[in-house]
């Protein structure tokens, strides 16, 4: 297999505060609770190196990415180096810690909205979600 072939895992990132992970066409990132939204359907792929993962909008064809303000976006360039996620274990949970900004993880806060990499740490609630195979 080459680096070239597409090669990931297709789901749904249900997290913890109840939203599956959204990526729209316009590059916003949201937590939609409707399973059957096509924008919530992502495909992890690798982003390199052991445990490095990047997270692609099947519907959208967007990657998430982190911006230097701490935003999630959807992202159209792959080897922006804010697409790369850690993806991390905690309990039957998933984390994604950026690999460009170490403290920060992908979070969905209470009402569905995208917390800010800045405000999220480690155990909590908001950056740990259920990979769901579609």
């Amino acid at each position: 297999m080459t680096s070239d072939e597409p090669f990931g895992y297709r789901m749904q990132l249900f997290s913890e505060n109840g939203y599956n992970l959204t990526i729209r066409p316009n590059g916003e990132i949201i937590g939609t609770q409707d399973d059957a939204d096509l924008d919530s359907h992502i495909e992890i792929s690798s982003g390199g190196e052991v445990s490095h993962v990047r997270l692609l909008g099947l519907n959208t064809n967007l990657y998430v990415c982190y911006g230097t303000n701490g935003e999630l976006y959807g992202e159209v360039d792959p080897s922006n180096k804010g697409t790369v996620f850690i993806e991390e274990y905690q309990g039957s949970y998933s984390a994604y810690k950026s690999a460009l900004y170490p403290d920060w993880y992908i979070g969905i806060k209470k009402n569905g909205l995208p917390k800010k990499g800045y405000r999220t740490r480690y155990g909590q609630k908001a950056i740990k979600f259920l990979p769901r195979r579609l």
